[in-house]
């Protein structure tokens, strides 16, 4: 049974990406140590988030994703080892309440609070890069980020300040079950995060593969302007937030602008200067607070990138990036189509086509296959579920038979034959 659970509940852009590749990329070796990671992909934790944190977009999932929560919580109470670990950022913005229904639901488990944050003036052209993939269009230099009292603000200072988010999550804990694991400023060592974070969860003892490929998911000045235009043209389908997350940021913002070449985004006096009063106001209290910091709150010293603001991206460099776009688009279209087996007979001019309807179908029947397979790995883990409690049953008889046998049978029938042969004497005579 689990005895710790280790809630990794942000902050966000702060390697929380590069955390969960390797918690998901070493899931076996990890469970071979007796250690969780809870949720079988990103999507079951996504939907758990939305549900602690009662967002309206919860409402809107189908009925049998909107216990994605107490599927998470039946999994690690049911977990045989000693300790799992649940991972995504966006817990951070849950009110103190539902941070507490939630810590709740997990009584009689050991729950440490994991927050991981870095250079707070680092986070800020990061939030509102991260809000352009849902649809913003507010120039860098015009946006400010939502105060912590937001209640519904994901991409602001409520889940990118350590402080908000441990006052939160860390309300009904003892100071020492807050961690607090800071980004390292020196990309010296790229896997001292993952150092870091171990230690603690109390799982840096295990071996664990690394060697893992970095995925790109920030845009530069030029990309980001680009998006930010895109933006101001979207309308219906691309008019909610699972669309937009597909396409917008995952195809567009990911595959393709991403993986240009570009110059660091930059942040106003203003920005900074807020920056500053947040980061100084966060190690003194955090230094003050009994949590245990993993690394060094320095880390946490807010220093000015040296990038462009939206104003500063000229029309002609828009216009190159979207050309690259719609090359890079264009050399993923064809490479889909031809990669795509053909019928014998059909000619080689008709491929493309081909490749273009199977695109199409794919996209259109994805959601329900997605649907779908999600059901029946839910089945899965019902029908596991059962079996263990089959299991359990059958030692619980087996246990009481051994009762029956000691208070009934004189030591020296207690056998084999003789044994059943007296209880089905007793039975017949008895009952």
């Amino acid at each position: 049974m689990t005895r710790t659970v280790y809630l990794h509940v942000g902050s966000p852009k702060s390697g929380t990406t590069y955390l969960q590749r390797i918690l998901d990329g070493n899931r076996r070796k990890l469970a071979d140590a007796g250690v969780l990671v809870v949720g079988r992909n990103q999507g079951s934790r996504v939907q758990a988030a939305l549900q602690v944190r009662q967002d309206p977009r919860w409402e809107k999932l189908p009925a049998d994703r909107q216990d994605q929560w107490g599927r998470l919580v039946r999994e690690i109470r049911d977990w045989q080892g000693d300790t799992a670990i649940l991972s995504y950022e966006l817990f951070s913005a849950a009110s103190a309440e539902q941070a507490a229904a939630a810590i709740a639901d997990l009584e009689g488990i050991d729950v440490h609070v994991v927050i991981t944050s870095r250079d707070l003036a680092r986070s800020v052209p990061s939030a509102w890069q991260e809000r352009l993939k849902f649809g913003l269009t507010t120039p860098l230099e015009e946006w400010q980020p939502p105060k912590a009292e937001a209640p519904r603000s994901e991409w602001g200072w409520r889940t990118t300040d350590p402080t908000s988010v441990a006052e939160r999550w860390g309300a009904g804990l003892a100071a020492d079950r807050v961690h607090v694991v800071t980004v390292p400023r020196s990309a010296g060592d790229p896997t001292e995060l993952w150092r870091r974070f171990a230690a603690a969860c109390g799982i840096d003892g295990i071996d664990v593969d690394l060697a893992l490929p970095r995925v790109n998911e920030s845009l530069g000045a030029v990309g980001a302007e680009l998006l930010r235009r895109v933006n101001s043209r979207l309308g219906a389908p691309l008019d909610n937030s699972r669309e937009r997350a597909r396409w917008l940021r995952d195809t567009l913002a990911h595959r393709v602008i991403a993986q240009r070449d570009d110059e660091p985004l930059g942040m106003t006096d203003r920005q900074f200067a807020e920056a500053t009063e947040r980061a100084e106001a966060a190690i003194a209290a955090l230094a003050a607070s009994g949590h245990v910091i993993h690394g060094d709150l320095e880390d946490l010293r807010a220093t000015r990138p040296t990038g462009r603001l939206s104003g500063d991206v000229a029309d002609a460099e828009v216009l190159e990036a979207a050309l690259d776009a719609l090359l890079a688009l264009l050399l993923a279209w064809r490479s889909d189509a031809t990669a795509s087996p053909r019928r014998a007979g059909t000619p080689a001019a008709e491929a493309p086509a081909g490749g273009r309807l199977r695109r199409i179908a794919t996209r259109v029947t994805s959601p329900a296959v997605d649907r779908a397979d999600d059901r029946l790995r839910e089945r899965i883990e019902e029908l596991e579920a059962e079996v263990a409690a089959g299991r359990a049953l059958h030692q619980r008889v087996a246990m009481l038979q051994d009762v029956v046998t000691e208070l009934l049978l004189p030591a020296d029938v207690q056998d084999g034959t003789v044994t059943v042969a007296a209880l089905r004497k007793y039975r017949a005579e008895s009952l």
